[in-house]
């Protein structure tokens, strides 16, 4: 068997985690899918679609180790453990586990994002049929907060830029754009310096100049500014306008929370922007395999 098989990932990423295979098969298969997602929050499925696209040209399909490190990066993203934590449950040293999440692994799941995240040239409700008719709206947006350790400023004692009034302290901000009508994100920009950057001015930064003549843009209160481009909550909706604003916001918010379940993203990050960026990039690309293997979002 195959190691991209989801059964095997399944088997070997317990066996990796400490749950033998004696233990694996004294309870029903719904507890090791548990045990699986403690670990990785991706069912076991999405880790091995990951796993068998992340590799390019290179077959470490057969080689038990390289998928040790591979899992072990998941576990970062999931967990954000230290490397003295990362050297006790995968018995490894902290320099090799150092080098092969982030140098290696992590990287690499990072780059699936112009795989999985593609602006689609044409917003219609089946892309594949060029009768299919055109929609109005396209995508909703929203900008996602991460908390991390404050960055020295080299002359005041806090970092005004960084603050973020949602933790009350440093944070990042991403922009993540989810198309309406299909089960696919196809944006995301950032980081942001928290205490610097207002939701539309990150829309404006780069976003609004991709949205097409005469489509729409659904958006909270916080993107307030660009009425021509952006639907947000109004009290002179209709009933039928509101509800649909209600679930595609909802909606988009799902998303949010997949990504948030990852711990590198919703504990403070004490690695640096750049391997935020990273991580938050990599955890996007990971929600999305589990959007389309087995958490699908809802329908508008």
């Amino acid at each position: 068997m195959l190691l991209c098989e989801a059964a095997k990932v399944l088997e070997v990423g317990l066996d990796l985690v400490g749950f033998d295979l004696r233990r694996q098969q004294s309870v029903r298969p719904a507890k090791n899918a548990e045990r699986f997602a403690a670990h990785c929050v991706a069912s076991a499925s999405s880790v091995s679609s990951v796993w068998f696209d992340v590799q390019g040209d290179i077959d470490f399909m057969l080689v038990p180790r390289h998928f040790k490190h591979f899992l072990m990066s998941v576990h970062v993203l999931a967990k954000c453990p230290t490397e003295l934590e990362l050297e006790a449950k995968f018995n490894v040293s902290d320099h090799t586990a150092r080098d092969w999440v982030w140098k290696f692994w992590l990287p690499r799941i990072q780059n699936l994002v112009d795989k999985k995240m593609r602006w689609p040239l044409r917003w219609s409700v089946d892309e594949n049929d060029n009768n299919a008719p055109e929609t109005a709206f396209v995508v909703t947006v929203d900008v996602v907060h991460c908390p991390i350790n404050e960055p020295s400023h080299g002359e005041w004692s806090k970092n005004p830029e960084f603050y973020s009034h949602k933790f009350g302290s440093s944070g990042l901000d991403y922009e993540i754009g989810i198309s309406i009508y299909k089960n696919r994100v196809v944006w995301t920009n950032g980081p942001f310096k928290a205490g610097k950057h207002t939701d539309i001015k990150v829309f404006r930064a780069a976003l609004k100049g991709k949205i097409p003549m005469g489509k729409l843009v659904v958006a909270d209160l916080g993107y307030r500014g660009e009425k021509l481009i952006i639907a947000t909550p109004n009290s002179h909706d209709t009933v039928e306008a509101r509800e649909f604003k209600s679930r595609a916001l909802a909606r988009h918010e799902s998303f949010n929370g997949v990504i948030k379940q990852f711990q590198c993203l919703s504990r403070r990050f004490r690695h640096g922007m750049k391997k935020h960026k990273m991580c938050f990039e990599a955890a996007c690309v990971i929600g999305v395999y589990m959007i389309e293997d087995d958490r699908p979002l809802f329908d508008v």
